[in-house]
């Protein structure tokens, strides 16, 4: 698998180093705007897993551009009242962008995103593979 992101995984090293050599991104480099991602694979396929809590409905979007998974959504900060203060601000209101370049190993056609709890998941499916058919050889005289 040669899937690759825009950012670092595994506390500034490298996640799967090795064995698949797998996403690039340094943990300790993720900004407001590029929220954390797990993705997993298995054999039928992969599922990434972006915490972004406090989306309104109508603000993701989840496409696949030129053999790149991406996700956009934006965090609008709330309207506060004139006399409001602030006394402490640590949640981050912004645009959020993460782009991920497939494998080709992945089918365009089984795609499935969901939204729950404030975690996305994004599911892509592999391409089946073809299977090994046995050819019966006709023998002529």
């Amino acid at each position: 698998m040669n899937l690759v992101s825009e950012r670092y995984l595994a506390n500034g090293g490298w996640l799967f180093e090795g064995v698949n050599g797998v996403f690039n991104v340094p943990v300790g480099d993720v900004e407001p705007g590029s929220p954390p991602v797990d993705v997993v694979e298995d054999q039928n396929g992969y599922r990434f897993s972006m915490e972004i809590p406090g989306l309104k409905c109508d603000s993701l979007e989840v496409k696949v551009e030129d053999e790149t998974l991406v996700i956009t959504a934006e965090r609008i900060e709330p309207v506060l009242a004139k006399e409001a203060r602030v006394l402490r601000a640590e949640r981050h209101y912004c645009r959020i962008h993460r782009a991920f370049r497939l494998p080709t190993d992945v089918g365009h056609d089984a795609i499935k995103a969901a939204y729950k709890d404030g975690v996305l998941e994004v599911t892509i499916a592999k391409i089946p593979l073809a299977k090994a058919v046995k050819v019966e050889v006709a023998y002529s005289n």
